[in-house]
């Protein structure tokens, strides 16, 4: 089939097209400029001649193409609108048929500019520029550098359409000078290229060096000088250029870096650019956002410290993303910069906007487990570096806790008190409900006093941001009050997920993150020692900011939709230390589960006892019975509904007084409970001496809930006060009961799927409680003979059961 650019037709239809602008041109020039109408008449006898000699029409233009365009050029000079309109249509015919040679399109090109310098048909020239660059490649090397100068001008004139127009125009075809480089680089050339010469490379020019083919010279030199201008240095091959602002030129570093990473990783030459000129002029730029400290008075010295602008922090952050995420293994030092940069910019003193655009490009990274692995090979595996993704995490972890203990809202925040609601208070609450009809709360987090709502934005995993796509803001944004802690909150979730990745070896989907019993392990198989202790750094390296911040968060949330997300969160951590062995992360992580199963501070020792000193939302907290019935009537009741009323399970450890008093479990501390049976059920291969925590909580709430062992072993529980029933269950609650009786009833039968070690672990913790009850109910026989029946029977018919 004939290319409509070679069909005799299309030919035929230019050539008549030409010759009636031509005619018309010579018309509208008869009077005033009579040079337009010699020239216009010459043309056409050229192109009766062509078009009886050639057979390929077009290729017979291509040519002559200088001498047919002359009578247009000259008609644009004639400066007469009319004239001008037909001219430029004309040739803009020639360019989209491509008959236009190089000679043709650098007089084409000077006929623009001068058209540009006299403010006339600018939007006509925009178009034509973008047909003459991009059709093909006749523009090359100074002209492609000028056509892109006249564009950049026009970027800066006073009309807004012909300035929104030349920023689009000036994107186009910036980009469409680097898809040139990615043909150039599929076809094989013979021309022989000089090899790299690195000093040539540090001495820059309007020359590109000579180790490069053509077009991939012009990207490189493109490149070079919207460094130059972003830096407000001057251009060496963009000659012409006035002005440029910041912003614009950050945008077109940022497309190109984002859109061909295949360049910068494939050619030296532009490798070395982003090592020698983009990473320092971003750290330079964000010189004034490391420096300023909000809410500080500024610090004695001749010049005052300059306010981070948002429109050019934002552009620098979106640099910084795609650097890291295409170029960190050309650019590992300096990634290392830029992450320390994003953990910096968490801080209190720092500018909210600012805490906020930081978190987002953490939540970016946080979802790419290639990332991680390689920020903790890199840097938190290496004696003497930086612990980058440890400090990625508790300064995660650190925002998280700051929001609650320095509430955003200035001289509020400073005296303790907490700063109105952006989004309103939260709703009116009695035991845990809202009040009015139809009322739903808003899904929010809530501690000491300090309510943040969550906002959705970031769920299901999605690592859309908002405030990075901000590209039309001037101004810093007003941050709608929980944002920062709802990204940092999705932050934290992501990061398990990709060391739950990276230690299983691949994503497990939905139906496989719980599977249904297990007693062994699913590490990956036949690891590497290499790969065992990465698996073991990403646990140590983030254990504790982890358990922290999502130990804070449980205690605080008010949804049951973010309490299930935490929850997973703290199976799916505990389920990887213990297939690693690592013990103590494991008890932790366990321990943090059995803490927000029991009701609030409820006074069990062997969980303070187990609780790791580093995470500072671990530390035990001993009270009374009397007094966590005061607390609950405040913001524990707040938080979630009150299901039960109990009394304590009678403890060795402590005092007689001690187990007096009522207690009350929430729903929440239920919903934990099924959290803690679910690890107990599908991951007790790696519970191993963990087991004695998990029974002990077990056999508290078993008490408080006040089910009892049946004929046969299982458990049932009484709705009513009764001589053998120590709990009064809300009608909330009764539905679970015997969902919660199941699972306890499965747990010691799946025990037929451990594996010895594991299933001597479970005995030795069954046998160690039996020894407890034992040795209370001597202590004190009277007040106690009830426990040592509870306890003893459910623990040895189960412990008879699989023996």
């Amino acid at each position: 089939m004939t290319s409509p650019a070679r069909d005799p037709a299309v030919g035929r239809k230019l050539i008549e097209s030409l010759q009636n602008d031509l005619r018309a041109l010579s018309t509208e020039g008869k009077r005033k400029f009579p040079n337009v109408k010699e020239a216009s008449e010459q043309v056409q006898l050229k192109l009766r001649t062509i078009s009886t000699k050639n057979e390929d029409l077009i290729a017979g233009l291509v040519p002559a193409s200088v001498e047919i365009v002359q009578p247009f050029v000259l008609g644009c000079d004639s400066k007469n609108p009319k004239m001008v309109h037909l001219c430029l249509t004309s040739v803009q015919r020639m360019i989209s048929h491509e008959a236009i040679s190089m000679t043709a399109a650098n007089d084409v090109i000077g006929m623009l500019w001068h058209l540009m310098e006299a403010g006339l048909e600018e939007l006509k020239l925009l178009q034509t520029a973008i047909l003459l660059i991009t059709t093909n490649s006749v523009v090359q090397h100074e002209s492609l550098a000028r056509a892109l100068v006249l564009c950049f001008r026009l970027h800066f004139t006073k009309d807004s359409t012909t300035i929104n127009t030349a920023a689009a125009t000036i994107k186009q075809l910036v980009s469409y000078v680097f898809e040139r480089v990615v043909t150039e680089d599929k076809i094989q050339s013979q021309e022989p290229l000089e090899a790299l010469n690195v000093e040539e490379l540090k001495t820059h020019s309007k020359i590109p060096p000579k180790s490069l083919r053509p077009c991939a010279g012009d990207a490189y030199l493109l490149f070079q000088d919207l460094c130059q201008l972003v830096n407000a240095d001057q251009p060496y091959w963009l000659v012409g250029m006035t002005e440029m602002t910041r912003t614009f030129g950050l945008e077109l570093l940022e497309a190109v870096l984002t859109d061909y990473p295949s360049i910068f990783l494939q050619h030296p030459e532009f490798s070395f650019q982003l090592k020698e000129k983009v990473c320092p002029l971003v750290i330079k730029l964000f010189s004034p956002s490391l420096k300023y400290r909000q809410g500080l008075p500024p610090p004695p010295s001749p010049a005052p410290v300059e306010k981070p602008f948002f429109p050019i922090v934002m552009r620098l952050l979106r640099i910084v993303s795609a650097l890291i995420k295409h170029y960190y293994c050309l650019l590992v030092t300096e990634c290392e910069i830029f992450l320390s940069l994003l953990v910096k910019f968490l801080d209190p003193e720092k500018p909210n906007w600012q805490r906020c655009l930081a978190l987002e490009v953490l939540h970016k990274l946080s979802v790419q487990p290639d990332l991680i692995r390689s920020f903790t090979q890199s840097y938190d595996m290496k004696l003497h570096s930086t612990k980058i993704f440890r400090d990625i995490v508790n300064g995660v972890g650190a925002f998280i806790q700051s929001n609650f203990m320095n509430p955003p809202g200035g001289p509020a925040a400073q005296s303790g008190t907490k700063a109105p609601d952006t989004q309103g208070m939260p709703p009116a609450l009695v035991g845990g409900l809202p009040v009015g009809g139809g009322v739903t709360p808003q899904p929010a987090f809530m501690y000491r006093g300090v309510w943040i709502p969550l906002v959705l934005t970031f769920a299901q995993g999605t690592a859309k941001p908002t405030y990075l796509e901000f590209l039309d803001k001037v101004d810093p944004p007003s941050i709608p009050e929980g944002y920062g802690l709802s990204v940092a909150f999705y932050c934290l979730l992501e990061v398990v997920k990709s060391i739950q990745i990276l230690v299983h070896g691949a994503p497990l989907a939905d139906s496989e993150q719980v599977p249904q019993v297990t007693g062994g392990k699913t590490l990956r198989s036949n690891i590497s020692d290499e790969e065992r202790h990465l698996d073991e750094e990403l646990i140590n390296s983030s254990w504790c900011g982890v358990l922290a911040a999502l130990s804070l968060l449980l205690d605080a949330s008010t949804d049951e939709s973010a309490t299930e997300s935490v929850l997973k969160s703290l199976q799916m951590f505990a389920n990887l230390c213990g297939q690693l062995d690592m013990t103590t992360p494991r008890d932790a992580f366990i321990t943090a589960l059995c803490k927000a199963s029991l009701p609030p501070h409820y006074t069990l020792t062997v969980l303070n006892s187990q609780a790791p000193s580093s995470p500072p939302v671990q530390k035990g907290h001993i009270r009374t019975s009397s007094q966590d019935l005061q607390s609950m009537t405040s913001e524990s009741v707040e938080r979630s509904q009150v299901v039960a009323v109990g009394t304590p399970l009678p403890t060795a450890s402590l005092p007689v007084g001690a187990h007096q008093g009522p207690v009350m479990l929430t729903a929440k501390n239920i919903q934990c409970m099924r959290a803690l049976l679910s690890v107990a059920h599908c991951h007790g291969g790696i519970l191993g001496t963990a087991w004695h925590l998990v029974l002990t909580t077990l056999q508290h709430l078993v008490w408080i809930l006040g089910l009892k062992p049946s004929t046969g072993g299982s458990l049932k529980a009484s709705q009513q006060i009764s001589e053998g029933s120590n709990a009064v269950i809300t009608t909330a609650v009764m539905a679970d009961l015997p969902v919660l009786s199941a699972m306890l009833s499965r747990l010691f039968e799946s025990s037929q799927y451990l594996d010895d070690v594991a299933l001597h672990h479970l005995i030795d913790a069954l046998c160690k409680l039996s020894s407890e009850s034992m040795e209370l109910a001597y202590s004190n026989r009277v007040s106690h003979k009830s426990h040592l029946l509870h306890t003893f029977r459910v623990a040895s018919y189960k412990f008879l059961y699989y023996i």
